[in-house]
């Protein structure tokens, strides 16, 4: 059974309309995100309200790959700026293809944006490596020494 017209033009505003507040919801985050690297405050992710497909191996402990079995799993994806310290350079590069910016805001599913939490939050341990910054500024001073006895 094919739609009328006037159906068909129905359904497509319907879409506009959605994509519309998709894209709003999209700048928004970004501006969130982006203003926080420019002030200087921790970004946050920001939930998408979307989800993405992607093929999961259920059994990844299989020596022989033609024996590997997957599965399709959802994942939440969120929004996310890249904040690096100096040191870390200009962008964060996976697999010598994908290349994350400084201060751009990408689009990543649950386990992506661990990762990259994680490689964004090891850089700025290395920039505390390199600036000399005191790890220990709080804590109580002890006067404690290890003495070997000898005997």
């Amino acid at each position: 059974m094919s739609k009328s017209p006037e159906q068909l033009q129905k359904e497509i505003d319907e879409l506009r309309a959605k994509l519309g507040e998709s894209e709003k919801a999209r700048k928004d985050a970004e501006d969130i995100a982006n203003i926080a690297v420019l002030t200087g405050t921790t970004t946050e992710d920001r939930p998408t309200g979307k989800t993405v497909k992607r093929r999961e191996c259920i059994n990844p402990w299989e020596t022989n790959p033609k024996e590997y079995e997957f599965k399709v799993v959802e994942r939440p994806t969120y929004f996310y700026t890249i904040n690096l310290p100096l040191s870390a350079g200009w962008s964060l590069r996976t697999n010598g293809a994908m290349e994350y910016f400084h201060g751009q805001t990408y689009e990543f599913d649950n386990i992506e944006l661990a990762d990259i939490k994680s490689r964004v939050a090891r850089c700025w341990d290395h920039e505390a490596s390199i600036s000399g910054s005191n790890e220990n500024a709080y804590r109580q001073k002890t006067e404690k020494h290890l003495k070997m006895q000898r005997g």
